[in-house]
């Protein structure tokens, strides 16, 4: 622990396992009657006289009078195909998962390394570390020479609460915005959503996002002021 000279505490952070959420946010979807196809490669919305009409797919088509694309990084190709134009860029980020060896040398909660600004985490019984924002596209390789600062980060700080050699490695893409503002709302056509955008913080915000993008698409009134969320901004 010699390594740390100093840091903030900051006690209303918290951490959570966004696998385990989503998981159990399933089960009370199921027990509504919510109708999940997973598997399901999504080739073009169609669109017919200002108006949505289906979601064509790799499993044919479906056909909705109101269409919510969420679709993170990959929201923007799908839409560009329709002439909507939204700035949302994939922003690169690596993570490695270790088991927990000895707990009383692992983190407690979240640690971030503002000299790497790599965040490490603990999950249950396990290590969580992520960091880094490359532009490299759509590309979801896993190139050592990227890896290898999460793994220096664990191993110099860790090392002796976990075992590095069995480190499961990750990548994923962030969308961002270049204000990190995400995109919230109605589109020009009909029946047609938006709900992408949030960087880094995709879990963190996607509750409130639900809660305006389900009042919009209900014709409420919001209870979260969405005016700086429209698409309508960027055209």
């Amino acid at each position: 622990m010699h390594k740390f000279k100093g840091g903030l505490r900051l006690v209303g952070d918290e951490t959570g396992d966004c696998f385990v959420f989503c998981q159990e946010l399933k089960k009370h979807c199921d027990e509504l009657g919510v109708t999940f196809k997973f598997g399901v490669a999504i080739d073009r919305l169609h669109v017919e006289g200002g108006k949505i009409r289906a979601v064509k797919t790799d499993q044919g088509d479906f056909e909705f009078d109101n269409v919510l694309v969420s679709m993170g990084s990959y929201s923007k190709e799908l839409l560009k195909a329709i002439d909507i134009s939204i700035p949302v860029y994939p922003v690169k980020g690596y993570s490695l998962t270790v088991p927990i060896t000895d707990s009383q040398y692992a983190p407690m909660s979240t640690v971030m390394d503002e000299t790497y600004k790599v965040a490490v985490t603990r999950l249950g019984g396990r290590i969580r570390a992520a960091g880094t924002a490359e532009l490299n596209g759509y590309n979801l390789d896993l190139p050592k020479v990227r890896t290898e600062t999460i793994t220096h980060v664990v191993h110099d700080l860790f090392n002796q609460g976990c075992e590095l050699s069995q480190a499961d490695y990750w990548t994923g893409l962030r969308p961002m915005t270049p204000d990190g503002t995400p995109v919230v709302g109605r589109t020009g056509v009909q029946g047609l959503y938006l709900n992408t955008g949030h960087g880094t913080l995709g879990w963190t915000m996607s509750c409130g996002s639900a809660a305006v993008i389900a009042d919009i698409m209900s014709g409420d009134k919001t209870e979260i002021d969405s005016q700086d969320l429209s698409v309508q901004r960027y055209q």
